[in-house]
């Protein structure tokens, strides 16, 4: 029996990186700085591009986006990236087995800058790969996932979505594509109700546990 043409698409910070503490914490004290009245801010922008966090949250704070980019740019370039458990060899897997794959995150170049500095596999592990500046409208809106399957040259149909975060779950959702969930960044409980799969990380996932989402 023919196997199933897929094409898999990942989100990076929680997905395949382990390092949504990081930006919890980062975000925790923002927020505690500039909205102390919002004890979940850090939870609320999980999943958005610093673009549009600025320009939604802190529209009557413009004097301080360079401050915050900054300090952000700062985390970011001391940040040490390791891989989500089994993320590296199952998107090798993938390749193996002729599945497209692509990377697919809210992260703007300068970011990724430092993630290719620091772990310059993502070159060869993803074929193509689409940032914030990418598309005009970031997750959870569903352009970056679309733009990912036009790159892969991918029927949506076909597609599946790996995401952690709320506006990523509904991007690929919004793309009409499968969507396996990682319980990285939010509980298991609420990521399942969103999702056609739920995993803590990739060390037992196989390419027929996609399969079977079909």
């Amino acid at each position: 029996m023919k196997r199933r043409n897929i094409a898999c698409l990942f989100d990076l910070d929680g997905v395949i990186f382990d390092t949504e503490n990081n930006y919890t914490e980062f975000w925790t004290n923002v927020g505690k700085r500039y909205f102390p009245e919002k004890k979940d801010f850090a939870s609320v922008i999980k999943g958005h591009s610093i673009g549009d966090i600025l320009s939604e949250y802190f529209s009557d704070f413009k004097q301080d986006w360079n401050r915050i980019e900054e300090d952000l740019y700062e985390m970011e370039r001391k940040m040490f990236f390791p891989f989500i458990e089994g993320a590296e060899d199952f998107v090798r897997s993938l390749q193996k087995a002729d599945v497209p794959v692509c990377l697919v995150t809210s992260s703007d170049k300068i970011k990724m800058e430092t993630v290719l500095s620091s772990r310059p596999q993502i070159k060869e592990l993803f074929e193509q790969m689409v940032i914030a500046t990418d598309v005009i409208h970031a997750k959870p809106a569903p352009d970056c996932y679309l733009l990912g399957a036009k790159k892969l040259g991918a029927a949506v149909e076909d597609c599946v979505v790996f995401e952690d975060s709320f506006a990523g779950i509904e991007a690929g959702r919004s793309a009409g594509m499968k969507v396996v969930g990682l319980a990285t960044t939010n509980p298991y409980s609420a990521v399942k109700e969103r999702v056609d799969a739920v995993i803590y990380d990739f060390k037992d996932f196989t390419l027929e546990d996609i399969l079977k989402l079909f």
